[in-house]
């Protein structure tokens, strides 16, 4: 590992944290959503159901305070909690439709945003440059994780 890989790294999680944030201040948020709510409905757009472990596992959050995000979450009716089909002292997480609509139309929001940003501030040759960046980014990605580009 280079200085200027140290640097690079430095650099692009700054960015990716500015970013992420100024995305967030774009989004209609009028339940007041902790990221960790939306990272867990995130998290069930890509499975249909999980459990609440490997919810913990996958957001490094602990079991009480994903208890806290479900019960707010189950509230807005964003979430529905059932027992397993093999195991019924096991209980699954699903979204409910109106999560899914959630999910949808914050997706939407940053992404209309972003391409806001595109279109008045990137010439045609640098949106090239990103196209070719986010194949070379992809490449960071673990596998267990799905390409930003599917």
């Amino acid at each position: 590992m280079t200085k200027t890989d140290k640097q690079l790294a430095h650099d692009l999680r700054e960015l990716i944290v500015v970013l992420y944030r100024q995305m967030q201040k774009h989004i209609s948020n009028e339940e007041q959503l902790s990221v960790a709510a939306q990272n867990i409905m995130y998290q069930l757009t890509q499975k249909d159901e999980l459990l609440p472990s490997e919810l913990c596992t996958l957001l490094n959050i602990s079991s009480q305070y994903i208890s806290q995000v479900f019960n707010q979450l189950e509230s807005l009716d964003y979430i529905v909690r059932k027992p397993s089909a093999s195991d019924g002292r096991k209980t699954l997480v699903s979204l409910t439709a109106k999560g899914k609509l959630k999910v949808q139309q914050s997706r939407k929001e940053r992404e209309e945003w972003l391409a806001g940003l595109l279109a008045e501030r990137l010439s045609s040759t640098d949106k090239e440059v990103i196209k070719k960046a986010l194949g070379l980014l992809n490449t960071l990605i673990e596998p267990s994780v799905s390409s930003i580009n599917s």
